[in-house]
């Protein structure tokens, strides 16, 4: 890369690092929950729409996943021991509303809107994005919808959960926000064991590995009394707003010219997959006693580490949430290869 070119990147990184920030700071001005994720990733995605050139370097994904991680990880209570036992059947209504989420969606979206089925199927799934964009690709499917679908039902996700919180009861500032700041030698065994677990879970091919690592280690290193205290609020914010800025520049300065040609289809999609998302998650809430707006964010179709940092920011059990998405995202892995040979026989 020339030195032009290096500049203009640095430019739109520092562009959209900025406008993630304003849309924190302004939504925690409101007093919005989650506030500089919902914030920064709504006034990155509007920008990206209007046309600016947002961008973020993905050589940063994996340390902005590990620090995120680690201070999900802080936030898991000894009350998630408690639950464990609750999960295998939250775990197989999880599955059922997985079926009911793609088959509902790629209905409308076939049948009703008429994508063609490969389109259908693919713009439906919750999640598993880059999957779902190559085989996309593979099936000579509409890219541009597929991508578009999938980016409305992350930024929806993401602005629609802190709301549904507030009205369900204000949420209580984070546990992992209300820790003291770990000392020196804590917080190197923190980021050790957090890189080691990353390396694993990213040799095991787990989805998010990064910030699952992160998540795993120091949870167990909380819960196991090794180490007190957790990041401190210089770390975890900037971190925070970066990944509002990844998630909100999914969306490019062409997409606003077919938008509205494909936002009214995906959006009914969306309202779809979120209304049998959240009926299964009713049903676990009432049948087990956990707390509905944990399980919702836990069966939302999607946006696995931004909801992760949403969870954990609104005081939400996010190793409870972690599994069931990281349970949801292999289903969707093991699923996607069937799928594609079983479209490639259709006519």
């Amino acid at each position: 890369m020339s030195a032009p070119a290096r500049l203009r990147h640095i430019g739109r990184v520092a562009v959209t690092l900025a406008l993630s920030a304003a849309g924190g700071v302004v939504a925690s001005w409101i007093g919005l929950p989650a506030a500089w994720v919902s914030g920064g990733l709504l006034v990155v995605a509007v920008a990206s729409l209007a046309g600016v050139n947002t961008e973020f370097p993905r050589p940063l994904l994996p340390p902005v996943f590990l620090v995120l991680g680690i201070y999900a990880g802080s936030g898991v209570s000894r009350e998630t021991l408690h639950q464990i036992e609750t999960w295998p059947a939250s775990f197989a209504l999880l599955g059922v509303s997985l079926i009911g989420v793609i088959a509902g969606s790629t209905w409308w979206l076939h049948a009703r809107c008429g994508w063609d089925r490969s389109t259908a199927l693919l713009a439906s799934f919750p999640g598993a994005l880059s999957l779902v964009l190559a085989v996309a690709e593979d099936l000579k499917a509409d890219l541009k919808k597929v991508a578009i679908a999938q980016s409305l039902r992350l930024l929806i996700l993401a602005e629609a959960i802190p709301l549904v919180a507030l009205v369900a009861g204000r949420p209580a500032v984070s546990s992992a926000a209300a820790l003291a700041p770990a000392g020196p030698l804590d917080l190197v065994i923190l980021l050790a064991a957090g890189i080691v677990a990353s390396l694993v879970m990213e040799r095991l091919r787990f989805p998010g590995g990064w910030m699952l690592g992160g998540l795993t280690s120091a949870a167990i290193l909380f819960l196991g009394g090794w180490v007190e205290g957790g990041l401190p609020g210089f770390v975890v914010i900037p971190c925070t707003i970066a990944i509002a800025a990844i998630a909100g520049s999914r969306f490019r300065p062409g997409d606003l010219a077919i938008l509205p040609h494909i936002a009214r289809p995906a959006l009914v999609a969306f309202a779809i997959a979120i209304a049998i998302s959240g009926l299964a998650a009713g049903a676990v809430s009432f049948l087990f006693g956990i707390n509905f707006v944990q399980t919702l964010i836990a069966f939302a179709p999607g946006a696995l580490e931004t909801l992760i940092i949403l969870a954990t920011q609104m005081n939400i059990d996010p190793a409870y949430v972690a599994a069931h998405h990281v349970v949801r995202l292999l289903a969707l892995v093991a699923a996607v290869p069937l799928l594609s040979r079983w479209l490639r026989r259709r006519p």
